[in-house]
């Protein structure tokens, strides 16, 4: 009996160790599967792939992938007051299998935001950066009148378009939807000393944290922010600069086009035309300001400036702007002082050794008077890279066609001069002029000198080239 309870007591010591080994020892670990490699590029990589002006998206959406698969959000469809909204949302997210996870979450809360605070103007100009300030006020006016949340879905529908593949779309969508929710004014008015409306939307989103776990964040904030400067190497960034512009450009031809209708109505009606007339010229007594926004502004996102200088690229010249026009409209200004908000000024002055400065806002207001209030014309006024290629063609042809520039004074690629100029008490004034030739204009130096009045002659004694330095554009 002894025997047979040693052995029982030998059989239950021998379960409770195995049972205390298998539940304390570690189990074991089944060797980690080897983890799938995938291509990984920065879209300044890719930066090749946007040519012609025209986004090659389909050739990036195959290097852009990420290494999970997102579900769609199992929240309850939502609605919108909008009826342009909701009907985006159903056209562009509701069905597209692409459009999931967190990225669908952020654009659903976009569309929200825009849906209960975007009747709000498409336009600011509160801080000094902002790219709008330099519309005329004549354009800034009509585009007051353009809600946020439709300008922001023409953008986005614009830059859909440009996408034939769903790789990158639910990032498009984002970046449209987000570009201009800073000019919000519950945001803007309360952070508009952060910086200008690209930059507070950046703060925004970097504000969410949904959006903060984005793997591609510091592309999606750099096209987010960028989308005023005139240099980029983002082809996102590029993207939605072309798609904002042509968002601009349609609501221009829609408003002068009702401008123009207006004023023909008025007209058959035998209604005095003159309230119509002002409605859709230039008001040359509000001029815009001259204080661009500048491209190597301070990035609380922390993002370095870019260093390069922006080098105008040729474009073709419209068909409503014919340079010789342009060439008549600035021989009306010469040596003529006017009377502005800001007090006495010129925009083009003569010396006596046969060159004519113009000032690159003479040039712009001369290139929107020949094209007739041309709406692709004025868009423009509010993306500097594309004045400039504008400017810069105009007078590249002018030279061209007529020596109307003094090559002299200019380096290849530029078309103005970096210039200090000298009063008649000696105070010197840096500056940044365009040096045409008397030539073109078809006068003579001595002929121009005679036309200056005594007021002139004490606001510009001399003008002197800084060592030949070369710029762009004043304000750089």
């Amino acid at each position: 009996m002894n025997t047979t309870l040693l052995g029982i007591s030998a059989t239950v010591g021998i379960g409770f160790a195995i049972y205390g080994t298998r539940k304390w020892l570690p189990k074991e670990t089944p060797a980690p599967q080897e983890e799938k490699q995938f291509e990984v590029a920065k879209l300044a990589e890719l930066s090749h792939l946007w040519k012609d002006r025209e986004v090659k998206i389909k050739d990036a959406a195959n290097l852009w992938r990420e290494q999970s698969q997102e579900n769609n959000s199992a929240t309850p469809r939502p609605s919108f007051t909008h009826t342009e909204i909701e009907r985006f949302f159903s056209e562009m997210i509701e069905h597209r299998s692409s459009i999931n996870g967190i990225r669908r979450d952020l654009i659903i809360w976009l569309l929200k935001l825009l849906d209960k605070e975007g009747d709000c103007p498409s336009v600011v100009r509160k801080h000094k950066d902002e790219a709008e300030r330099i519309y005329s006020e004549d354009s800034y006016a009509m585009l007051e009148a353009v809600p946020l949340y439709r300008h922001t879905l023409t953008v986005a529908r614009n830059f859909i378009a440009k996408a034939d593949q769903e790789a990158l779309l639910a990032d498009i969508i984002l970046i449209a939807l987000a570009h201009d929710i800073g000019k919000i004014p519950s945001y803007h008015d309360g952070m508009y000393s952060s910086g200008d409306h690209p930059i507070i939307a950046g703060l925004i989103l970097n504000g969410i944290p949904e959006f903060v776990s984005l793997p591609n964040k510091e592309d999606i904030l750099r096209a987010v922010t960028g989308h005023h400067l005139m240099k980029s190497d983002n082809i996102l960034t590029d993207g939605l600069k072309q798609s904002d512009h042509e968002a601009r450009q349609s609501e221009l031809s829609a408003l002068y086009l009702k401008m123009r209708e207006q004023k023909n109505s008025r007209t058959e009606s035998g209604v005095d035309t003159q309230f119509a007339a002002e409605e859709i010229e230039p008001t040359s007594a509000r001029p815009a300001t001259t204080e661009l926004p500048s491209a190597e502004r301070a990035d609380p996102l922390g993002f370095a400036p870019a260093k390069e200088k922006y080098t105008p690229q040729l474009i073709n010249i419209p068909e409503c702007i014919d340079p010789d026009a342009v060439i008549e409209s600035l021989k009306n200004r010469i040596n003529l002082v006017e009377s502005t908000p800001k007090g006495d000024q010129w925009s083009v002055v003569s010396m006596p050794n046969g060159v004519i400065y113009v000032n690159p806002d003479a040039l712009w207001e001369a290139i929107k008077e020949v094209s007739n209030y041309d709406p692709l014309v004025y868009a423009s006024e509010g993306f500097e890279a594309e004045k400039r290629n504008l400017m810069h063609s105009v007078i590249t042809e002018l030279a061209r066609t007529k020596q109307a520039l003094a090559t002299e004074y200019v380096a290849d690629g530029y078309y103005t001069s970096k210039v200090s100029i000298i009063t008649g008490g000696g105070k010197r004034l840096s500056h940044l002029l365009i040096p045409l030739t008397a030539q073109a204009f078809g006068v003579t130096a001595s002929e121009l000198e005679e036309q200056k009045s005594a007021q002139l002659k004490r606001m510009v004694k001399d003008i002197k080239h800084k060592n030949k330095e070369v710029e762009q554009c004043v304000g750089r």
